[in-house]
């Protein structure tokens, strides 16, 4: 029962990340219109907005203009609810399956506004720091909050210091400010050890990736690729994060 009740909280809010995922970067507000086409404008029923069962009923087509349903919205939808059957069936119900689901949650937002936008928005990182240092405070108490909140800062001062050196050596901006206010996120949730060795990752990561995955100005979306290797560094649940003892 848990699972089913988890896999639909997860297509609704797989449904909501990928609709704030188009809305935020063009500038339309979350809250009003409601659900709409994005060819003919036109506002959809209820019924035509049921995450997953929708596309199917309507067999991938606006009910109105008939236009073809992009593929990526039932997919955010089942992938966000994959995730969450997971992170559950790790960690039950308890503090590490909420700060798994905030972290998940950042990286899918992050991932449709960077894949399709290179945008990252300040509201979801803001969000999602507010989230991660309450879950971290109810959890571990005082001194693993301030640690954390240490952390964030950081990784916001290490990254901008990376983006000084890399537009020096490349003579063109070598990192967006999205990427260096999501290090602050990335800090703030797994701390800063983890959070450098995260860097690393991703970059080995995105090397290949952005043969494949880049716009005509050449540029790559590197926030998913950090909160991707964010995310493995936390699943790894290894105690490499040795300054986190002088808080214990």
């Amino acid at each position: 029962m848990f699972y089913i009740i988890i896999f639909i909280f997860g297509l609704l809010f797989g449904s909501f990340f990928a609709c704030i995922g188009y809305r935020i970067p063009n500038k339309i507000s979350t809250i009003k219109p409601n659900s709409f086409c994005p060819k003919c404008k036109t506002e959809l029923k209820w019924y035509m907005n049921i995450p997953l069962f929708s596309y199917i009923f309507l067999k991938g087509k606006c009910a109105y203009c008939k236009e073809k349903i992009n593929i990526f919205y039932p997919l955010v939808e089942v992938c966000t609810a994959l995730l969450y059957i997971f992170l559950f069936w790790v960690y039950g119900l308890s503090f590490n399956f909420l700060i798994g689901i905030v972290l998940i949650s950042v990286f899918i937002i992050t991932s449709i506004t960077d894949f399709r936008y290179f945008y990252i928005s300040d509201r979801v990182i803001v969000i999602g720091i507010i989230l991660i240092l309450i879950l971290n405070y109810l959890s571990f108490g005082y001194g693993i909050f301030i640690y954390k909140v240490i952390s964030g800062i950081s990784m916001f001062f290490f990254m901008y210091l990376i983006k000084i050196i890399g537009d020096k050596l490349f003579k063109r901006e070598s990192l967006g400010g999205g990427d260096i206010k999501l290090m602050a996120f990335i800090g703030s949730s797994i701390g800063f050890i983890p959070s450098l060795f995260s860097i690393f990752l991703a970059s080995i990561i995105a090397l290949p990736a952005s043969l494949i995955i880049k716009n005509k100005e050449g540029i790559v979306p590197f926030g998913p690729f950090l909160l991707f290797a964010s995310i493995f560094m936390w699943f790894l649940n290894i105690d490499i994060d040795l300054l986190s003892f002088l808080f214990i």
